[in-house]
């Protein structure tokens, strides 16, 4: 399924050096802390759901330069769908949100491809927590990780991932990925960006269930879910509910 339009009336920049909207944690959010596959040490925000349905997870990696304030106000919404999220400070990132990466701050600053050790770790703490369903959820630089890490755990069940792209030095690479993962996948993106390689990154795909979304208003990664960030939060955030629903 695909859904587009027009064009893009807010670009990604309005992202950068985002300050992160005052959230109250819920009940039982809590720091967590797991080995990636290299064994550094990564943290993690623990965001409970509202009401659990069955022992199902949304692990969430956010773009360059940022932290797991990204989903602060993202995770609690994807919470009321039945989903516990843990949203991940991955080693390439930054003070984005009003906040500081921990893992980069006490693990040790690494590249997009190295920060993938950190995206393994995650779904092994997850399994090892007895989740049965694992949904891997990326943005930009992580978005594409993800379509990497889809095919590697048959617990991995679906893929949200929003603006991936070209971001590592082989520039064919993430097309590859894409090209193994036969899982469900929500692919969404700007407009813009729709036309800039995206589509050829979608269309290697080869799941039958995989949903493309590019909405006028958007902004570069999961930004897009945020309402002070972007003119068409609320309508990609619908598009992604169905999306888990209908998992």
């Amino acid at each position: 399924m695909i859904v587009t339009a027009g064009l893009l009336l807010a670009g990604c920049s309005s992202a950068n050096n985002a300050v992160s909207p005052a959230a109250p944690k819920p009940a039982g959010f809590k720091e967590v802390v797991f080995d990636a596959a290299d064994h550094h040490k990564v943290y993690a925000d623990f965001y409970p759901a509202a009401k659990p349905d069955g022992k199902k997870v949304v692990l969430m990696f956010h773009q360059a330069g940022s932290n797991a304030g990204e989903y602060e106000t993202i995770a609690p919404q994807i919470n009321a769908l039945g989903f516990d999220c843990i949203a991940v400070d991955q080693r390439s990132g930054g003070d984005m949100w009003g906040r500081s990466n921990r893992t980069a701050a006490k693990s040790g600053e690494g590249q997009y491809l190295d920060a993938f050790n950190d995206l393994e770790g995650a779904v092994t703490y997850a399994v090892s927590s007895k989740y049965d369903k694992v949904i891997v959820w990326g943005s930009s630089y992580s978005a594409s990780l993800v379509l990497k890490l889809a095919p590697t755990d048959a617990h991995i069940k679906a893929v949200v991932t929003f603006s991936p792209g070209e971001y590592m030095d082989d520039k064919s690479v993430v097309k590859s990925w894409a090209s193994k993962v036969n899982v469900p996948v929500f692919f969404a993106c700007t407009t813009d960006e729709l036309q800039d390689g995206r589509q050829e990154i979608y269309d290697a795909i080869p799941s039958k269930s995989k949903t493309l979304v590019a909405i006028p208003g958007g902004v570069h990664g999961s930004s897009t879910l945020i309402p002070d960030k972007s003119k068409a939060a609320g309508l990609y955030m619908a598009k992604v509910k169905a999306f888990l629903y209908s998992l």
